[in-house]
């Protein structure tokens, strides 16, 4: 038996409600003390809500066409599903669509210039209303077109007829209503006239049969009706349905009167353990199931049965067990041999080809399953609600075990003493009641363990491992705990080979253990360490495989060799994009145990693919009995008996391109065959994808060959964006988790008119001109910048010359000036000299005036006035005067010039006046040089002024500088 992998918990009293997406199915588990409900095991069933596929809740008829999609009539208009998504298209007039029918036709197709017509096989689905018939098609891009037979044809019975049923025969198609039918060959349309009112058209054994209402049955040759010897008695009924029957036989049902078989011109009843059910709830449709001959009926008050060939009630489905409704409108198998149930309200799909039967109800005590066992002929199976009984291989109801309410973790049947491990305690389920075994809580697995001639049981719990023996009588009571494990949460042992044990902690740890031989203490225990000695400490898991231990950690597999080294397995490499558990069957097989699905593999080497979701961290597979495995499940229970060969269809399916639109305008569409290529301006794309495989929980991979190489991560969406395309080719890639088929789609994006071949060569033509345009451009440049240097260059020595010569001027005129300063100041000393001397003299002259007062007569005249002569005429000399001049014309050259030109009647004596102003001397200082007095200074100032017309407020003596 597996080790149970369970999240820990110390108590779980509630109950779980789950609702499987997509598909709208919810399934309510109460949990009651003592639950009675019926238990039938069935195959598994799909829900399609209304609100799934958004249309009426009625729908009248179903049908698959040759690309595996489903078309359903229904009153809102026909509805498509192709596995990913539901799609209305309403009738012209929005009447409702009563009947549907797929046909596969060959159309001629021109191709290439010669004009050559080859051939393509189309889906067609017919459709049926009220005074309208035709059919859609897809076109390129995978669009449903309409295209009416009816107006076509401009029938004036038409007017008031609804078209309620259309059937195929190998040349014609038929549509039917209940007074007209009319015949289509592909070509054109006949009216058929009819023997009366009647019932569905039927094409059994190569005949063409129908009910006249009040007669018996009519089969239609060419255009002429013949009665149907013997059936006469159907008078009185009402024919549903007319099917093919073992050897040459017809089976007739009707809706109140039973069912019938004919050959040979002889009716008779054909009398099953069903037949009063069946007349009291009226048979509306019956199908044949070819998978293994059985017949689903459908009726109007009590769901779907399936018989077998030979009559006996193979499966019931009501609203009981998981159907939407029981009036049943109408029945078809797809390619898979599911049975698909238009109702009243909803659509049901039930898988009638699975490998796998479950407990499905709307009222399920179970809720989510973790152990079962068969014991003494009944099926007891342990929850998260307590633990349940029935009758093994029986639809009688299941009944809680009193005083097992809450989390059950084990159940086994060890030498016929079934042991359970439960929250609370580990007990001992008797045939009047339970025993407690122990206070042992959450005892999540037991194995037996050799002990001597003995045989122990070693039990994993929440606080660490505990022993049981037998008593005198050979019953299993507690022994003890083991000591020196510590007291955690074991959830998995595993025996190895050695005698030694692995142990697998409920959340995080491994370890090796060795135990004495009455298993009372341990005498080596190791725990193992992330990330030197596992991947991970986290969530490992424990299983043996033929006799082997194989451990799980990280994702990762591991064997250990005989000194307990952990060594990888490559036979169960894990992909991280898709991880897996694994789980051991019976006689060497085993499991993968995927999220969503699970794979069988038999020891003959096949594999076959379940479709189930165990309970999420406990995936848990039980071997009920050498033929049967139980798969506890988060709803329930499934049941797979591995001695009968499965009739499942095996096809390979491939994902195919749905629909590509205009990401920036979704009403824009492109075809969605091969080599497509898109607008150039179109760069953003919307890609859906769809597998028609129904009942199944699909996942994809994607990718854009030319944009990644890289597949996405694993998605339940059918529809992928790429933006910022480049223009180029893609290929478009997408598989599923069935398989590793690949459905390709090829594209190309336009480029622009500068991304063509033209453009680029211009381009590049252009980009070359511009180059050697640029290079001409650069050397002219160059060229000029050469030329600008040279006369830079030339502009610098240049005025680096000029700067020298303004250099050697500055050097001069400081030189000048230097000299000019020099003749100012011999100038100025000139001037002084003179006032000194004028004034020496003149101190001279007034000493000797005074001497002359005083000695009177006593100093003679004549030497007198001799001095006095000299004195007065070197006063101011010409000599000292023609110096000065000399100089001052020197160094103010011109003046004299100048001021002559100012003003010619200018006096010597001015000139001199005029040359003392411009060497800003003081009236003072004047009056000496010039050799008289002050007064006479200011006299020949005012009369210089006036004569060169200046006025009083004018400064002389920065006039005579400025000149």
């Amino acid at each position: 038996m597996n080790s149970l992998d369970c999240g820990y918990q110390k108590s779980q009293h509630t109950c779980h409600f789950q609702t499987k997406p997509g598909y709208g199915l919810t399934l309510l588990l109460l949990f009651t003390f003592f639950s009675i409900v019926r238990a039938q095991e069935t195959p598994p069933l799909v829900n399609f809500l209304p609100s799934a596929y958004k249309a009426h809740q009625q729908n009248w008829d179903i049908d698959q066409g040759k690309n595996n999609i489903m078309y359903v009539a229904n009153s809102d208009g026909l509805l498509q599903y192709d596995g990913a998504s539901w799609k209305l298209f309403p009738l012209p007039d929005r009447q409702i669509v009563r009947t549907t029918l797929c046909d596969e036709v060959e159309e001629h197709i021109a191709t290439g210039k010669t004009g050559l017509a080859s051939t393509q096989k189309k889906t067609r689905i017919y459709v049926g209303g009220y005074s309208e018939f035709g059919y859609w098609q897809e076109d390129h891009t995978g669009s449903l077109i309409y295209h009416s037979l009816s107006k076509a044809a401009k029938f004036a019975s038409l007017k008031t007829e609804e078209i309620w049923h259309i059937l195929k025969t190998p040349k014609y198609i038929y549509f039917q209503s209940f007074s007209k039918i009319y015949r289509y060959d592909g070509k054109a349309l006949n009216e058929i006239k009819s023997p009366g009112n009647f019932m569905f058209m039927r094409y059994v054994n190569q005949r063409l049969l129908v009910q006249v209402i009040g007669k018996g049955l009519y089969e239609l040759k060419e255009n002429r009706w013949a009665p149907v010897p013997g059936t006469e008695s159907l008078a009185g009924a009402v024919v549903s349905s007319i099917l093919p029957f073992s050897g040459n036989k017809i089976l007739i049902t009707t809706t109140k009167h039973g069912l019938y078989t004919y050959e040979n011109q002889v009716m008779q009843p054909w009398t099953i353990p069903l037949s009063a059910d069946l007349k009291k709830n009226i048979v509306n449709k019956a199908i044949l199931i070819g998978q293994d001959s059985s017949y689903a009926l459908g009726t109007i008050q009590k769901g779907i049965y399936i018989i077998s060939k030979t009559g006996e009630l193979k499966y019931h489905f009501s609203k009981e067990n998981g159907l939407q409704n029981n009036t049943i409108l109408a029945l078809t198998t797809d390619n898979r041999n599911h049975l698909w149930a238009a109702m009243d309200q909803g659509i049901d799909l039930i898988s009638i080809s699975s490998p796998v039967i479950s407990f499905q109800t709307n009222d399920n005590p179970l809720g989510s399953t973790y152990a079962a066992a068969i014991w003494n002929g009944n099926l007891y199976v342990g929850s998260n609600n307590g633990v349940f009984v029935k009758k093994w291989r029986s639809a009688e109801p299941f009944h809680s075990i009193p005083g097992l309410g809450g989390q059950t973790w084990f159940l086994r049947v060890i030498d016929n003493q079934l042991i359970c491990g439960h929250n609370d305690a580990t007990y001992r389920i008797e045939t009047n009641g339970i025993h407690k075994i122990s206070n042992v809580t959450g005892g999540w697995t037991l194995i037996p363990v050799k002990s001597g001639q003995d045989t122990l049981l070693l039990q994993g719990s929440y606080a660490g491992l505990y022993v049981y023996k037998k008593d005198k009588k050979r019953i299993w009571t507690y022994a003890h705990q083991v000591k020196g494990i510590p007291p955690l949460p074991i959830r998995h042992i595993v025996q190895d080979r050695d005698g030694s044990f692995w142990l697998a902690n409920a959340y995080k740890g491994l370890y090796h253990a060795k135990l004495n031989n009455t298993l009372d203490s341990a005498i080596s225990w190791k725990e193992f360490q992330s990330p030197s000695e596992i991947p991970s400490e986290f969530s490992v898991e424990l299983h043996k495989k033929d006799g082997l231990v194989q451990i799980r950690s990280g994702g990762k597999y591991f064997q250990p060799d005989r000194n307990a080294k952990l060594l990888p397995l490559k036979t169960h490499e894990s992909n991280p994009d898709e991880p897996f558990k694994v789980r051991e069957g019976i006689d060497g097989e085993w499991f993968k145990v995927f999220p969503n699905r699970v794979e069988y593999y038999t020891k003959s080497g096949g594999k076959q693919d379940l479709e189930l979701t165990l309970v999420r961290n406990s995936e848990t597979i039980i071997p009920l009995s050498y033929s049967t495995y139980f798969f506890c499940l988060e709803n329930g229970y499934a049941i797979l008996d591995r001695l009968i060969p499965t009739s499942q269809t095996t096809e390979t399916s491939i994902p195919a391109v749905r629909r590509v639109s205009n990401l920036r305008n979704p009403e824009e569409v492109f075809g969605i065959n091969n080599n497509i290529i898109l607008p150039s301006e179109v760069r953003s794309i919307r890609i859906a994808y769809a597998l028609p495989v129904f009942g199944q929980n699909l996942q994809f991979k994607y990718r854009l060959k030319g944009l990644s190489e890289q597949w996405s991560e694993w998605t339940d969406l059918t529809s992928v964006d790429f933006t910022n395309l480049e223009s180029g080719s893609y290929v478009f890639e997408v598989r599923s988790n069935l398989n590793d088929t690949i459905g390709q789609y090829e594209f190309t994006v336009a480029p622009y008119w500068r991304e063509t071949l033209f453009a680029k060569i211009l381009f590049w033509t252009t980009l070359v001109i511009i180059l050697i345009a640029l290079l001409l451009y650069q050397e002219r440049r160059l060229e000029k910048h050469r030329q600008k240097l040279l006369l830079e260059q030339e502009e610098k020595l240049r005025q680096q010359r000029l700067s020298s010569e303004r250099k050697i001027m500055e050097i001069q005129n400081e030189n000048l000036q230097s000299e000019i300063k020099n003749k100012s100041q011999q100038i100025s000393n000139v001037a002084i000299n003179v006032v000194r001397k004028n004034e020496i003299l003149e101190e001279i002259r007034d000493e000797l005036k005074q001497v002359k007062l005083d000695m009177g007569v006593q100093f003679p005249n004549i030497h007198y006035q001799k001095l006095l002569n000299s004195i007065e005429r070197n006063v101011a000399g010409k000599e000292d005067w023609q110096l000065f001049e000399d100089n001052f014309e020197e160094i103010h050259e011109q003046f004299f010039k100048r001021l002559r030109t100012i003003c010619p009647a200018i006096s010597p004596s001015e000139l001199r006046l005029a040359a003392c102003l411009r060497m800003n001397l003081s009236t003072k200082e004047m009056a000496p040089a010039l050799g008289i007095s002050i007064r006479g200074v200011e006299i020949k100032r005012y009369r210089l002024r006036k004569k060169l017309g200046l006025d009083l407020d004018s400064n002389l003596s920065q006039y005579m500088m400025d000149i």
